[in-house]
């Protein structure tokens, strides 16, 4: 007998109920799922991924539990669509990437929101609340997580500050301090595994001077770095790199500063012997 292709027939999708692994999120997260196909019957967007988690905190779940959940519903998704070929593999690697993004944007929302009515905002010298950018690397940066992949982070602040102190009398402590405990809640909210999994393995070792650096740094912190320190390999790694949150700082262009200091890290206005060496080992 000839082939499918030597018939002219196309070829056969797989059902994706005989998978193990849908059928044991749909064993166990009916109702979430329910939700979702209510939210949408193809791929998730942005809206419906915090659609559903705010659904899943209005039914009583936690933020920490709600993402998780909302990641084995958008996996249960993917499977499906890819499965079952409704869709093409860079719409499935998209569909993970916008679920990072989706979930560090409200989990980014709700650990400074903690950290504020704890400490109070921080600002700078000028009287501003202190932006912070969450920098996406590699398959984040490049949009093209796939279903095992981690989350290549960096963190970076704008701006060295003080927050205003806390209502109930807390002392105000320096910005370096506060987005420390912010990347500290971050990755409890992301990375800490829990009965329901956990949202995305977070690797921060991208970051000025690697797992030996503090895990947060100030613009001004980044810039020296880069000048002082910068490697060859590094500037590869920045080639993919992007602000992944929170969206409106991007939107309103306040993160240009940051895009024109790796800019100009990446590509250099001058190159000397050495950097072509470099560049040959690597």
């Amino acid at each position: 007998m000839g082939s499918d292709a030597s018939r002219g027939n196309a070829p056969v999708s797989a059902c994706a109920d005989h998978s193990r692994f849908v059928q044991r999120i749909r064993r166990r997260y009916p109702q979430a799922l329910a939700a979702l196909a209510d939210l949408t019957p193809g791929l998730p967007a942005r809206e419906h991924l915090t659609a559903l988690v705010e659904r899943l905190q209005a039914d009583g779940a936690s933020l920490a539990s709600a993402l998780r959940v909302t990641r084995q519903c958008m996996l249960e998704r993917l499977a499906v669509l890819d499965i079952e070929r409704a869709v093409p593999m860079p719409e499935i690697t998209l569909g993970m990437t916008v679920l990072a993004e989706t979930t560090l944007e409200l989990a980014l929302a709700a650990a400074r929101a903690e950290e504020d009515a704890k400490v109070g905002a921080p600002r700078d010298d000028a009287g501003n609340v202190i932006d912070f950018w969450i920098v996406g690397m590699g398959k984040l940066g490049a949009r093209e997580l796939n279903v095992s992949s981690d989350i290549d982070l960096i963190y970076v602040y704008e701006d060295e500050g003080h927050t205003e102190g806390g209502r109930d009398g807390a002392m105000p402590i320096t910005a370096h301090e506060y987005f420390t405990r912010v990347a500290k809640r971050l990755y409890q909210l992301i990375g800490d595994t829990t009965e329901d999994g956990f949202v995305f393995r977070v690797d921060l070792a991208l970051r000025p001077n690697g797992n030996s650096g503090p895990p947060v740094v100030s613009l001004g912190m980044l810039e020296e770095y880069f000048q002082v320190q910068g490697r060859e390999w590094e500037r590869f790694a920045w080639l993919k790199s992007r602000v992944v949150a929170p969206a409106a700082t991007v939107a309103s262009g306040r993160a240009l500063p940051l895009r024109s200091l790796v800019t100009a890290f990446v590509y250099r206005r001058y190159l000397d012997y050495g950097i072509f060496e470099g560049l040959r080992q690597l």
